[in-house]
């Protein structure tokens, strides 16, 4: 069951973005988080609904809409589908992901605003053309999954992304219906790209700041065990390569 909240402070009526945020057990962070979406929003001069999808067991949902965000509260069901749930609430033309963390600076969106407005439908956010803050990204992830997987997608679909698991990324509120996301875990995040390839989407990449963990927070892949980052590079590649089988055909609709 899902349940959509707001805060006590009256809503923006008709937002020009939604922020939306997957959040699971992020008590420690997620004050400072909506702070920075807000102020990210000041900063772009625009108007935004900030959207937290949580399915956590801690006091994450009281603190965001204490803060003045609103929640969509849904069943633990992987990343990707927090995404697919939030689809119906999105009440902004421009949406941009993220985490609740703080290791993406949501105070700095501008770039994505102005990439929205001179017609881009989708723009993602690449750690290797920004800045990563030293101990942030594990050096497995750094030096061999991320560039590995990123070099066969490019190779398999001819294009030319430098980081295609960067979790900030936009998309148009439009382009994501018609992308018709069907990933319920991490391989959400190659499965956007490879349709924003298929449905021949306005796109492009700007750098963006990614910083460690705060002090006191687990980050997921530690919370889930030594074997998360595998799993999520297997899961990831599948979707790539069984995509790409079905795009040979070009009367098969991938969905």
């Amino acid at each position: 069951m899902i349940q959509h909240l707001f805060p006590s402070q009256d809503k923006v009526q008709s937002p020009d973005i939604t922020l939306v945020i997957p959040a699971l057990n992020e008590e420690i962070t997620i004050g400072e988080f909506v702070t920075w979406c807000k102020e990210g929003l000041d900063r772009a001069g625009v108007s935004g609904q900030v959207l937290i999808v949580d399915s956590s067991t801690d006091k994450t949902s009281h603190i965001a809409l204490s803060q003045g965000a609103e929640v969509l509260l849904v069943p633990k069901r992987g990343l990707g589908r927090a995404y697919i749930d939030a689809i119906p609430y999105i009440r902004g033309q421009f949406v941009i992901m993220g985490d609740a963390d703080l290791t993406y600076d949501m105070r700095s969106i501008e770039s994505f605003v102005m990439h929205f407005k001179s017609g881009c439908e989708f723009v993602m956010g690449s750690r290797f053309k920004g800045n990563i803050e030293a101990g942030a990204m594990p050096l497995l992830h750094r030096y061999f999954g991320t560039p590995l997987t990123t070099f066969i997608l490019n190779r398999l679909y001819g294009c030319h992304f430098s980081d295609i698991h960067c979790g900030m990324r936009g998309v148009t509120l439009d382009a994501l219906k018609r992308m018709k996301l069907r990933s319920q875990g991490w391989q959400y995040a190659s499965e956007m790209i490879i349709k924003a390839i298929h449905l021949r989407l306005n796109y492009t990449e700007v750098p963006v700041i990614f910083y460690k963990d705060r002090a006191g927070r687990l980050s997921h892949h530690k919370r889930i065990g030594w074997y998360a980052p595998w799993l999520a590079g297997w899961e990831n590649l599948k979707i790539i390569f069984l995509m790409r089988f079905f795009m040979e055909g070009e009367s098969i609709e991938i969905e």
